[in-house]
């Protein structure tokens, strides 16, 4: 089994338009924000289930039609279901962080 190392820099590499990545460009510079800085804050996002970007994955997914509207409208009220009850046990993120070290520690105890 191969060791993750999470601080180690990877790359992302993909394909856009020329135009959709010199409009993309730009917008980020005139932001001030570098493209490394604009991808690891949306991505970082993402992976939280921030709740704004998760209204943007969701207009994405409309948008890209991966998904049925029956699906991907179930698919939302579920995630703002699982929100709901995080927040109603009261269940923080730190919380949530302290249950996945407490998992990861275990792993490394049995390996």
């Amino acid at each position: 089994m191969t060791e993750h190392h999470p601080n180690k820099v990877v790359k992302f590499v993909f394909s856009v338009f020329e135009k959709t990545s010199a409009d993309l460009k730009l917008r980020i510079r005139n932001d001030n924000l570098t493209q490394v800085s604009w991808f690891a804050g949306l991505a970082k996002l993402y992976l939280e289930n921030d709740p704004d970007m998760m209204k943007v994955i969701y207009k994405v997914k409309q948008h890209a039609q991966v998904m049925g509207k029956v699906k991907l409208n179930r698919a939302n009220k579920d995630i703002q279901n699982g929100h709901d009850i995080m927040k109603a046990l009261g269940i923080t993120d730190s919380d949530k962080q302290n249950i996945y070290d407490l998992i990861e520690m275990d792993l490394e105890d049995y390996e």
